[in-house]
This record gives structure tokens, sequence and C-alpha cells, in this order.
């Protein structure tokens, strides 16, 4: 069974990083926001996909934040996807490292088959309908391996 804990580190990250999603296909210097909304009735093809990418997403910031933690002497900055002028702030070599984690977000929502936005309203939904909250917890279960 996924610990409780566990999806509730696993969510509050994603919602910091994507309250408003990142365009970032035009480069780092122009980030683009957009927070469309999406019907609130989730197929469970889409909360499985959404399951995926939460997931994978949660293992790589989690590589990313040991990777800047080693980088920073243990001090890791508080930005987030979705707080470009944070991002300008950083030193090149750690805005790199996290340009390059909101790059890897956003292919892995839409290597998914999901937008950004649906992404986000997933997302939102998982922390304010309980129905949603309990069928994407059961994907993650089922992704770790335990029913």
């Amino acid at each position: 069974m996924l610990p409780r804990s566990l999806v509730v580190v696993i969510f509050s990250s994603l919602g910091l990083l994507f309250s408003l999603a990142p365009d970032l296909s035009k480069g780092y210097g122009s980030v683009a926001f957009s927070n469309a909304a999406y019907a609130q009735d989730f197929s469970e093809g889409d909360i499985a996909k959404f399951a995926r990418a939460a997931f994978a997403i949660e293992i790589e910031r989690r590589n990313v934040e040991q990777k800047i933690s080693s980088m920073t002497g243990g001090n890791v900055p508080e930005v987030g996807c979705d707080r470009p002028d944070n991002l300008t702030k950083l030193p090149d070599n750690i805005r790199n490292v996290f340009v390059d984690f909101c790059k890897f977000s956003k292919q892995t929502i839409q290597s998914n088959e999901l937008t950004v936005g649906q992404f986000n309203a997933i997302k939102n939904n998982y922390n304010s309908d309980p129905a949603i909250k309990k069928r994407v917890d059961s994907e993650l279960r089922r992704i770790r391996g335990g029913s």
C-alpha cells in the first residue's frame, strides 16, 4: 500500500510545480504560462495517465533536489516551474538543472498523452475532490505494485 505520506509529498510537490504550467517550447527567455480549464469528469484512462506522469515527475524531482543539494551544500532554493521570477535569481548552473526539470515534467505529461492543462485539472481536482483522490491513489498503488 502506498504510504499516505508519499502521496502527500508527491502532490504537494506537484502543487508547487504545476499551479500554472510552463510552456518552455520557446526557450527559457520567454516562459509562458497557461491554466486552461477542463471538464472535471475524468476517464479511468486519464487518471492512469495522470498517475504515471505524476509518479515519474516525483521521482525526477527527488533526483533534481538531491543534485541541487549537492551543488549548493544542502541549500535547495524554493522555486517552481510556475514561478519564473524565482528562476532568474538562481546561479546559471542551478537554474539550468531546474529548467531541465521543468522541460522533463512537460515532456513526461505529454508523453503520457495529456496536455499540461489536463494534468493541472486532475491535480487540482485531486486536492479538492475525494472521489478523484481515491481514484488517483488507487492507481498510484497499482503503479507501485501494491493493490
